[in-house]
């Protein structure tokens, strides 16, 4: 889950996320002020498609980003009990 905690510590040193699919998985960018201040690509596919439900056309900010990182524990709970489901399920 280091791709949580990546997460969890870039909303609290950013003010916007930008991200896009390529062929590694969810590339995503946590911007504050212009300047980037992490850049990491999310493998996994239960996270990157929670993530890409929060923006609109690649970006995460504003009130969308005040949510996220408010309520990043419930986000980060929903990613968790789905990853849990799948393996259970297979």
């Amino acid at each position: 889950m280091k791709e949580l905690e990546r997460i969890e510590n870039g909303l609290k040193s950013s003010h916007t996320l930008l991200y896009k699919n390529d062929g590694q998985g969810l590339a995503c960018s946590f911007v504050n002020g212009g300047l980037v201040v992490d850049s990491f690509v999310i493998e996994d596919e239960v996270i990157a498609e929670a993530l890409a439900k929060k923006g609109v056309n690649g970006v995460v900010e504003g009130s969308n980003f005040n949510m996220l990182k408010s309520n990043y524990d419930w986000f980060s709970l929903h990613v968790k009990s789905k990853k849990l489901y799948e393996t259970l399920k297979s």
